[in-house]
């Protein structure tokens, strides 16, 4: 089984999103920050879909930190965004790293298929 970590610091959208990969039969992961997104990925995760409006620290921080550790470097990173939804932003998060970004709100079967083509390593 795959092990996915979602991190939002917001409950209600950390919650809809854990939901629907469960019952999409993935183990779920959550990080209410990105401080313990950084600490999570380090324990064997599959894939990160990681929202950019954080608390703490913006998710292109997570993401480039994500990609300079050597330990979470390969784990493929979804970035999604309710607030950073122009081509600007879009692009800043493929610079810090991401392998996709996707504008809430995201309808469940595109969130699983971008989640499942993903772990497959196939490009978008």
């Amino acid at each position: 089984m795959k092990t996915i970590l979602v991190v939002d610091d917001r409950p209600d959208s950390r919650y809809g999103t854990v939901k629907i990969l469960a019952a999409a039969g993935y183990d779920v992961r959550e990080a209410a920050s990105g401080r313990s997104a950084l600490g999570l990925a380090r324990l064997p995760v599959d894939l990160v879909v990681l929202d950019v409006a954080l608390v703490d620290m913006d998710g292109f921080q997570v993401c480039r930190q994500l990609r300079e550790d050597p330990t979470t470097a390969r784990i493929p990173v979804l970035m999604r965004t309710a607030v950073y939804t122009d081509e600007q932003h879009r692009r800043q998060g493929f610079a810090a790293g991401a392998d996709e970004y996707l504008m809430d709100p995201i309808e469940p079967e595109v969130l699983c298929a971008t989640v499942q083509r993903l772990l497959d390593g196939r490009p978008g």
